[in-house]
């Protein structure tokens, strides 16, 4: 009668045993799942996702537009960086025209063609208008995306990044 006492004893003790490190690694594979980053265009007056794609810390993207009061073309190049933020990373037109980068401290590179200022300015949200006059794009790898055609013009959008998974530690 003892020794079956101890025998269920025993068995119920390694049955928790065994739900605990169930749990445990559970737990652990969860906090240990990978960070994934996706850059999305949202619509601010509906809040819309009009763009979600996945991204990678160190990965490059660009907003190429035209100035509507000089018409130079511009290409802003923005860099993904760790923890949901990205920077603008370099400024490239044909001339200074108006609104364009100039500081006297920028590194800023003199081609044939272009002039080019390396901004390095981290943000977390690029806030635009999709505009009335000019095409927007926003380019990544293989894939072009016409801000006109994703919606209105005049419509405000943000262009963020987004971490899912992993441990959320900030």
């Amino acid at each position: 009668m003892f020794s079956k006492i101890i025998r269920g004893t025993f068995l119920v003790s390694l049955i928790i045993f065994f739900i605990f490190l169930n749990l445990y690694f559970i737990k652990n594979q969860e906090s240990n799942a990978e960070t994934k980053y996706y850059l999305e265009i949202i619509n601010r007056r509906n809040n819309d996702i009009l763009v979600k794609i996945e991204v990678s810390a160190g990965d490059k993207f660009y907003l190429e537009y035209i100035n509507s009061r000089d018409l130079d073309p511009i290409i802003d190049t923005f860099e993904v960086t760790e923890g949901g933020k990205f920077s603008l990373f370099t400024e490239e037109y044909p001339w200074y025209g108006v609104g364009q980068e100039y500081h006297i401290h920028k590194d800023i590179k003199f081609t044939d063609k272009l002039v080019i200022v390396k901004v390095n300015r981290e943000m977390v949200k690029l806030s635009l208008r999709v505009a009335f006059t000019v095409e927007q794009k926003i380019k990544f790898k293989e894939r072009e995306f016409i801000l006109s055609s994703l919606t209105n013009r005049g419509d405000l959008i943000d262009i963020i990044i987004v971490a899912e998974g992993g441990t959320n530690t900030e």
